[in-house]
């Protein structure tokens, strides 16, 4: 009983702190979001900047990012095979593009959501900031999260983790045929 207590009295001034924030704030936050042009990332290959360039594309951080974020590479449809990954902002929504070839053949888009979706309280004095965030996982660390996952079969290239940085993740995983969800850090 005194642990109840104890975390109630603890989480009231957090509370009160958060409901503060109004509608507006959090609107405020999201155009305050940084959104980098694709020239940010020279590891890009030129035609996948170009074809970001063309669908108008920016490339939103998350907050406190002390470097360019969200743009990863990996062997995401198979071993061996470099592919490109980029969260894509337009209209404040963002999608993961991947670019299966350095040209802009085949892109698929995956995970599409407005980016206030993605704000959240970042700091003690209440500050707002955006917290998605792009990685690459590995086969071996996929494996160890995907055991149970039936839709798999063998793991035998990479995935991309989309994080809802400090909630949770998924992973995004080809297999071959479609993109499949596998359960990400919670």
């Amino acid at each position: 009983m005194k642990t109840t207590i104890a975390v109630s009295v603890l989480l009231l001034p957090a509370l009160s702190l958060n409901a503060q924030l109004t509608r507006k704030d959090w609107l405020q936050a999201d155009e305050q979001t940084v959104r980098l042009k694709p020239s940010a990332f020279p590891s890009l290959p030129s035609a996948v900047r170009t074809e970001l360039e063309h669908r108008g594309c920016t490339i939103p951080q998350p907050s406190g990012a002390s470097q360019p974020r969200n743009v990863v590479s990996g062997s995401f449809i198979s071993a061996g095979q470099t592919v490109w990954a980029v969260l894509c902002s337009r209209d404040k929504r963002s999608a993961i593009l991947i670019f299966r070839a350095p040209s802009s053949d085949h892109v698929d888009e995956l995970a599409d959501a407005p980016d206030l979706q993605y704000l959240q309280v970042v700091s003690r004095d209440n500050k707002i900031g955006y917290s998605r965030m792009l990685t690459a996982v590995n086969p071996q660390s996929l494996r160890s999260r995907a055991i149970k996952h039936s839709a798999l079969k063998a793991i035998g290239h990479d995935g991309i983790e989309d994080a809802f940085i400090e909630k949770g993740s998924l992973i995004w995983y080809w297999s071959g045929v479609k993109w499949v969800k596998v359960s990400g850090a919670d």
